[in-house]
């Protein structure tokens, strides 16, 4: 009388969905954990009326809070900041450096990368500091 019949369901594949969301997951985790500032350091600059803008060829040396040194995004000791001006800058004496210090990092950071620099030949020394705004004003 009635023959049964054998229909297939229709289902839903969500395999690749999911693989889709967790690259996306992935994607997202590791772009948020590898934005950086655009020095590469987070560093607070101390706020200042009189501040000058540099050139961008002048060498520029960071000081993070806990005392390391950086240059071009790299941690170096001041043996390798010594190294490292004698063999890119061929004329000391007319090279700028930028010391760009966090703003609670101790003043001896300062004065031992001033002195290694001015042992090397570099006098032209500057201090980094953000422009002091109408907001700081009161502070």
């Amino acid at each position: 009388m009635f023959k049964p019949t054998l229909k297939k369901k229709s289902s839903i594949n969500i395999i690749p969905m999911i693989d889709v969301i967790f690259f996306l997951l992935v994607f997202f985790m590791l772009f948020t954990t590898f934005r950086a500032s655009p020095e590469g350091l987070n560093l607070q600059l101390p706020k200042a009326v009189t501040t000058t803008q540099q050139d961008e060829n002048d060498l520029v040396i960071n000081i993070s809070e806990d005392g390391s040194y950086y240059y071009d995004n790299q941690i170096i000791t001041l043996n390798e900041l010594s190294e490292i001006i004698e063999n890119e800058y061929s004329n000391p004496e007319n090279l700028t450096a930028i010391i760009s210090a966090d703003e609670n990092s101790q003043y001896k950071y300062i004065i031992e990368v001033m002195d290694n620099l001015r042992n090397i030949g570099v006098y032209n020394l500057a201090l980094a500091a953000e422009p002091k705004g109408e907001e700081d004003e009161g502070q």
